[in-house]
């Protein structure tokens, strides 16, 4: 069995190569947060991603994320997951998902416009299943609203 050994830093993807990408999942009051990006070449709802740079710190670079695409509009920042994925021309990539909770909806642009989920909802985006990535949201109970069948206890 063929192990990940990283070889020299390149400029991009290597045929065979393998790369550390950083995700971020923006949550705001529960819901996820994609944005939809109306460029040709990348037309479609996307989260926030990126290839780590060779020798940097993950967490710094989904802070760094979370500044670029949600206006450094985030309360806490964790990593959530790391899942491993075949990449194009026999590669692999170690995807790191960070979690961002958002103090406030970030305003886009004309190259990117968030666009926030209904609680408890999500489709397919990129790589990662709508189960996936509700359960990095969390989603816990809104204001008033009870989960679960057990006891309630009555103040």
């Amino acid at each position: 069995m063929a192990q990940a050994f990283f070889g020299p830093p390149a400029g991009g993807f290597v045929r065979g190569g393998a790369h550390i990408a950083v995700y971020l999942v923006p949550v705001f009051e529960g819901r996820l947060v994609v944005f939809d990006v109306p460029v040709r070449e990348a037309r479609g709802r996307w989260l926030p991603w990126t290839v780590m740079g060779f020798g940097e710190n993950p967490y710094e670079t989904a802070a760094e994320l979370a500044d670029d695409w949600c206006e450094s509009a985030v309360s806490s920042l964790e990593i959530v997951d790391a899942l491993s994925f075949p990449f194009e021309g026999e590669g692999w990539e170690l995807a790191l998902v960070y979690r961002a909770e958002l103090t406030m909806l970030p305003p886009g642009d004309d190259a990117r416009r968030p666009f926030a989920y209904p609680r408890g909802e999500a489709d397919a985006i990129g790589r990662f299943d709508p189960v996936d990535l509700l359960r990095w949201v969390g989603n816990p109970p809104g204001p008033g609203e009870v989960r679960g069948g057990g006891a309630q206890l009555v103040f």
